[in-house]
């Protein structure tokens, strides 16, 4: 009937055989519980009204000290609750009985059930044992070598308690966690196998026992306080167990669950240790974060140092810098020349330090130098720590801690014992000194940069006021230029005046061709001077700013053919056409006429100068929604600018090299005339020129004069 743990699968082979109303079915049994019942939630599901819902409970049970195991069923369910029909084991009604082979097993009067402990035969034989429909000749009876795991003395299973019967029901014997129970006189009344692997001896020491001191007096003041359970955690040599203890009153019994937590403690502490050990880098990398002066990052990491790692004084110096941060723990008295016995020993260990090395010495460890072993001992200083702070190879300084007493350790500490380091202990100083490092190669940085920016900051206030003064110069070189264009052009249009009447004069006479090709060309010439002063001193005037513009209505059908007239005759005789888009439905806007026609006029001047023989100039009126509403004039001829020339067409006297093949001549003057005015007009101009085509767009801000369209 029992078996063997690593043979018992070749061994033994549990079995229940089942008749109910669906049949006769084999259950092979391998695991530890089994619920009985009519219920669908139960292990084993019997197939009868007369069953109760929960009905039994199958037990797997383990002998003490051994791997034998038998099948245990009980009455009711895991709460202790009876069934109602009960249980007939061998003819006779049972609460709980340990079975044996053969078995033959009644669930409430009608669904039988035979057990079965089959040993010996190989899986082939076995599983056609199990589809046998009569078992009886080949199953050899097998006998049951333990009753039970409690002692019962002699009490049969008929007069077994409730109470126990419940405990059994509860506790699988192979759960890997000690259960224990004592009653309230302090005996030991049930230890399962793991309490019994886990604690040998308890039930000699009893209520000495770590494990079970105690219980009695907490379980008095739980009965008190009616109360039904309460945890600890016990400490036996090197393991920490956490005890649930419940107080059972029915049967006024203690049980205990233990569970061994010694490898979940120690995780905690590394935990514990670790978080430390970044709350001290975080709040360096804060205050790194919130200052860039090196000593107040310094400050607060000595101060943390001290706090997370329980030495007594720390000292912080930097490389070329003097002065030294410095940290005391209130407790710890300070020898008077700390910072001179902190510079003979980083002296002493300089090159180690410079190559990056931490130092660690104790002042009883039988290779210290005797002269640092002298000046620690005289000085009370049990252990220091030196650690390097290095930035990309540079040795930047360096932070000392030291330790007088063992007393004065604080509980808080990381490290309790200062005699011995963890390779972790010296990396977590080692990384806040690297922060350290970077806090004060960030701060000398920070103080090139300020310096830099002081300089610059000098450079270009001397700068500023340089090419202050040079604009001044400019503005008055340009007020100067005003002037004297504006006193030119008013002073060269009187002897024009006189120049034109004189020609107008000599027409009066007769004149021979000579002649008259002679004064033909004074008055071109003379109209070209005309004209470059009225440009002149239009442009001055429009960059002065002094004539406010005087707004209208313009209608466009009515007013753009007395613009375009006269081009239709001078388009003819350059053998040009001129086209014209639609006019009909364009909006009445307000505009200044005499400036909107001087625009128009000159772009079209334009366009035929700069278009061959047989070409297109067209004109063309549009509006437009976005971004705004506005009217826009588009004046194209067949011609092309130069892209890098674009920019600067706009520009005062800039002609566009090679750009006039017939040699027409101009000052330059009239795109920056009508830059000015598209400006003053509150509109822009812009140009387009590709593909051997310009176009100039005039875009004006339009606003419609109410039920005003033709």
């Amino acid at each position: 009937m029992f078996g063997d743990i690593e043979s018992e699968r070749q061994q033994v082979r549990h079995l229940l055989v089942v008749d109910d109303t669906e049949g006769r079915r084999p259950v092979l049994l391998e695991a530890a519980t089994y619920s009985i019942g009519r219920d669908a939630t139960n292990s084993i599901v019997l197939h009868s009204k007369l069953v109760s819902r929960q009905h039994a409970i199958l037990l797997r049970v383990t002998a003490p000290e051994s791997s034998a195991y038998l099948f245990r069923i009980i009455d009711g369910d895991l709460q202790g609750k009876r069934s109602t029909n009960g249980l007939i084991i061998n003819g006779q009604r049972q609460y709980s009985h340990d079975l044996k082979h053969s078995d033959v097993i009644v669930f409430g009067g009608d669904v039988k059930a035979r057990y079965y402990a089959v040993s010996n035969l190989s899986d082939e034989e076995f599983y056609r044992f199990s589809d046998t429909p009569d078992l009886s000749g080949i199953l050899s009876k097998q006998s049951n070598p333990f009753q039970t795991l409690v002692p019962l003395g002699e009490q049969d299973y008929a007069n077994f308690s409730e109470a126990a019967l419940v405990r059994l029901a509860s506790y699988p014997e192979l759960t890997p966690n000690p259960i224990l129970e004592i009653d309230l006189a302090g005996t030991v009344t049930y230890l399962n196998p793991a309490a019994v692997m886990e604690f040998p001896n308890i039930q000699k020491i009893g209520t000495d026992h770590p494990i079970l001191a105690g219980l009695l007096g907490m379980v008095s003041g739980l009965r008190q306080a009616q109360e039904k359970f309460f945890a600890r955690e016990v400490e036996i040599d090197d393991k920490i167990f956490e005890q649930s203890v419940h107080y059972i009153f029915e049967s006024e019994l203690i049980r205990s669950y233990v569970s061994d937590i010694t490898e979940r403690k120690r995780a905690e502490e590394q935990l514990r240790h670790q978080a430390q050990r970044e709350a001290v880098i975080n709040r360096i990398v804060q205050a790194m974060r919130g200052t860039l002066v090196a000593s107040e990052v310094l400050q607060i990491t000595a101060d943390l140092l001290l706090q997370a790692l329980g030495f007594d004084h720390c000292l912080i110096v930097q490389q070329d810098i003097p002065g030294t941060i410095s940290a005391h723990q209130p407790q710890a008295q300070l020898p008077a020349p700390l910072n001179e016995i902190n510079h003979q020993l980083l002296a002493y260990y300089r090159q180690q330090l410079a190559y990056g090395n931490q130092v660690f010495a104790v002042n009883t460890h039988p290779d210290l130098d005797l002269t640092l072993q002298s000046l620690m001992q005289q000085y009370q200083m049990t252990t220091l720590v030196i650690t390097p702070m290095l930035y990309l190879g540079n040795y930047l300084g360096s932070i000392s801690l030291y330790h007088s007493a063992p007393d004065t350790i604080s509980d808080g500490s990381l490290f309790a014992d200062r005699d011995t380091w963890s390779g972790d202990e010296f990396s977590l100083v080692k990384t806040i000194a690297d922060q350290s490092a970077i806090a004060i190669h960030q701060a000398q940085l920070y103080q090139r940069v300020q310096e830099l920016n002081a300089d610059l900051e000098q450079q270009v206030q001397e700068r500023t006021a340089q090419l202050q003064q040079k604009m001044r110069e400019l503005e008055q070189l340009n007020d100067l230029k005003d002037d004297f264009l504006s006193t030119v052009s008013h002073e060269l249009r009187t002897p024009m005046a006189n120049m034109k009447m004189a020609i107008h004069m000599m027409k009066q006479f007769p004149l021979d061709e000579r002649q008259e090709r002679y004064i033909k060309i004074l008055g071109n010439e003379c109209a070209r001077e005309t004209e470059l002063i009225n440009d002149l001193l239009d442009l001055q005037r429009l960059e002065a700013g002094t004539n406010p513009i005087q707004l209208e209505q313009i209608t466009p059908g009515l007013w753009l053919p007395t613009v375009l007239d006269p081009f239709h005759t001078r388009m003819q005789q350059r053998k040009q056409t001129l086209t014209i888009a639609s006019l009909e439905g364009l909006p009445v806007f307000e505009s200044n006429r005499y400036a909107l026609e001087r625009v128009l006029v000159e772009l079209l001047n334009n366009a035929c100068k700069y278009t061959p023989a047989q070409g297109e100039v067209s004109l063309r009126v549009e509006t437009a929604d976005r971004p705004i509403p506005r009217i826009q004039f588009l004046v194209s001829n067949p011609s092309e600018i130069p892209a890098a020339e674009l920019p600067r067409i706009f520009d005062k006297f800039y002609r566009v090299p090679n750009a006039d093949p017939w040699k027409q001549g101009g000052t330059g003057l009239g795109l920056a005339l009508v830059k000015k005015m598209v400006e003053q007009l509150k509109g822009e101009i812009s140009v387009s020129s590709q593909h051997g085509q310009t176009t100039f767009v005039v875009a004006l801000p339009l606003a419609l004069s109410p039920n005003r369209k033709i």
